[in-house]
């Protein structure tokens, strides 16, 4: 088997047109920089959007936040622009690549599954649209981005993530 590098995620347009994407959604003053803060607003936007999360699943994401955060490099007061980004992003996709060959658990999941657990609100183990979309809309992302991300995440079409 092939060992995955960076550059194979760089030389991939899909990749780099989704994460190039995703930049200007994560830079919350609009500086065209990204930043540990930002990431950590989003968090903060979500707390006050949703709340109904408990204190225990809200700094599990908090902390999650900042392992994931602290992997792309983004420590207090470093700025990174969207090249650096597409840069540490695909840095972090290599790690995580060779935890899951190893059977680790890959921080980015680590990140997610954080997430996931703020997200599903009532408790039933499953996210639903209406769900999903708060954490969106607390990433400043618009409510027809949130629309097209989930029916593409709900590959059973049933309305709920599982």
């Amino acid at each position: 088997m092939a060992t995955v590098t960076a550059q194979d995620y760089l030389k991939d347009a899909k990749w780099v047109k989704r994460l190039s994407a995703s930049f200007p959604l994560l830079d919350s003053n609009k500086d065209g920089l990204v930043s540990r803060d930002d990431w950590l607003l989003w968090v903060e936007n979500f707390k006050k959007l949703a709340p109904t999360v408990s204190e225990s699943k809200l700094a599990k994401l908090h902390q999650a936040t900042l392992k994931y955060t602290a992997a792309l490099g983004l420590t207090e007061g470093v700025e990174i622009n969207k090249d650096q980004y597409l840069q540490v992003m695909a840095a972090l996709c290599v790690v995580d690549h060779e935890k899951v060959k190893k059977g680790e658990v890959p921080v980015f999941s680590e990140y997610t599954g954080a997430w996931y657990d703020c997200i599903d609100t009532d408790g039933d183990g499953l996210v639903s649209e209406e769900e999903f979309a708060v954490v969106l809309k607390s990433g400043n992302f618009p409510e027809s981005t949130a629309k097209a991300v989930f029916a593409k995440l709900d590959t059973n079409k049933n309305g709920k993530l599982e």
